[in-house]
C-alpha cells in the first residue's frame, strides 16, 4: 500500500497564499505582508510542491485560483479562524481580547478608523483584525464563523443574521471637470461608466435607484470595472469615464483633484451601512464593545444632521 506524502508547511506560507488571493496580486501581497516578491513566490511554490497540486495560475496580467487552490483556500481560512478562536478563548476573563471584523471598503476606510481609535483609547488591550472585502463576502465570512461582525453597505438577508442600520450615506455621480454640472436621467445611457465589482454595496444601491427610474444598469456603457473608491476616483480624474461613488469617499483632498459631483435630475441615492452578526452566536466582549460604539456613532450622526 502506497504511503501518503507527508505534508509540511508553515503559517507564513499559508498567509502568503491567502494574501495573494485577497489582493489578486503578488506585488500588493508583498507590500501588505512587508515581504519580498521572491519570498512570496517561494512560499507559493513550496506549498504547491508539498501538496503536489497547482494552486494558482500566473500570467503577466493577472492571477486566478485553480479548483485545488479553492479547496486549499477554504482549509486555510478555517485554520486561521480556529487560531483566532483559540486566542479569543484564552483571552476571555482577561483585560483586552480579540475580534475579527469583516468590512466593505467604504466603512473600512471612512467610518471604522475613527470609531476604532475611540475604542482603543478606552480599551488599549483590545485587538481587532479588520478584513476589507465586498459587502457580500463580508456577510459570508460572518455566516461561516470567519468573522464576528460585518460592517457593510448592503443587507443580504439570511435567517441566521441580525442586521442593524447605523450610518447613512449618499451615492453621487462623479466625473471630470469637462462634464456639465447637471444632466438629465436620459444622459446617463450616453456616458462612459466605470462600474463597481459584483458584491459591492455601492453597486447594489445605485442599481436599485436606477431601476426605480426605469433604467437597467446593464444599459449603461461600461468601459471599465474597478474595485475600491480610490481607484475609481483616479480613473475618473484621468478622464476614463464617470462613476457612482459614496459621498463619504469624497474627502477634502479628493475635491482638489479634477473631479466634481454631477447632479442628475430626479435621481437621489441614499443608503445605510449595517452591522451584521449571527443572532444565536454569543459575541466576545471586544466585538460587543465595537458593536455598541458603531450604533452610538450612528446616533451621533443623526443628531448632527438634525
Amino acid at each position: 500500500m502506497k504511503k501518503n506524502k507527508e505534508l509540511n508547511f508553515d503559517l507564513k506560507q499559508l498567509r502568503s497564499f491567502l494574501e495573494v488571493l485577497n489582493q489578486k496580486s503578488f506585488t500588493r501581497a508583498s507590500r501588505r505582508l512587508k515581504l519580498g516578491q521572491a519570498t512570496i513566490s517561494h512560499h507559493i511554490r513550496e506549498l504547491e510542491e508539498a501538496l503536489g497540486a497547482k494552486l494558482i495560475h500566473r500570467s503577466s496580467k493577472e492571477i486566478s485560483i485553480t479548483e485545488q487552490g479553492r479547496m486549499f483556500r477554504s482549509y486555510c481560512e478555517k485554520l486561521f479562524a480556529g487560531i483566532d478562536d483559540l486566542a479569543a478563548s484564552l483571552g476571555r476573563g482577561m483585560p483586552g481580547g480579540f475580534a475579527r471584523i469583516a468590512a466593505s471598503t467604504i466603512p473600512a476606510a471612512y467610518i471604522l478608523p475613527k470609531i476604532l481609535a475611540a475604542v482603543k483609547k478606552r480599551f488599549p488591550d483590545i485587538v481587532y483584525r479588520i478584513e476589507v472585502t465586498g459587502s457580500r463576502e463580508a456577510v459570508e465570512k460572518v455566516k461561516e464563523g470567519r468573522a464576528d461582525i460585518a460592517v457593510v453597505g448592503e443587507a443580504y438577508k439570511h435567517p441566521s443574521l441580525t442586521y442593524m442600520p447605523f450610518y447613512s450615506d449618499r451615492i453621487v455621480l462623479i466625473g471630470s471637470r469637462s462634464y456639465p454640472d447637471r444632466i438629465s436621467i436620459a444622459d446617463l445611457s450616453r456616458m462612459p461608466f466605470i462600474i463597481r465589482e459584483p458584491g459591492s454595496g455601492t453597486k447594489k444601491a445605485y442599481e436599485r435607484a436606477l431601476s426605480k427610474m426605469k433604467i437597467r444598469a446593464s444599459s449603461l456603457s461600461a468601459v471599465m470595472e474597478c474595485t475600491g473608491s480610490e481607484g475609481i476616483q483616479q480613473s475618473v480624474a484621468a478622464g476614463i469615464g464617470v462613476s457612482f461613488i459614496s459621498q463619504l469617499a469624497m474627502s477634502n483632498e479628493n475635491r482638489k483633484n479634477p473631479i466634481k459631483i454631477i447632479d442628475v435630475d430626479g435621481l437621489e441615492i441614499k443608503r445605510f451601512f449595517y452591522t451584521a452578526h449571527v443572532t444565536r452566536r454569543t459575541l466576545s466582549q471586544p466585538a460587543t464593545i465595537l458593536l455598541g460604539s458603531l450604533i452610538e456613532s450612528g446616533a451621533e450622526q443623526v443628531t448632527h444632521e438634525a
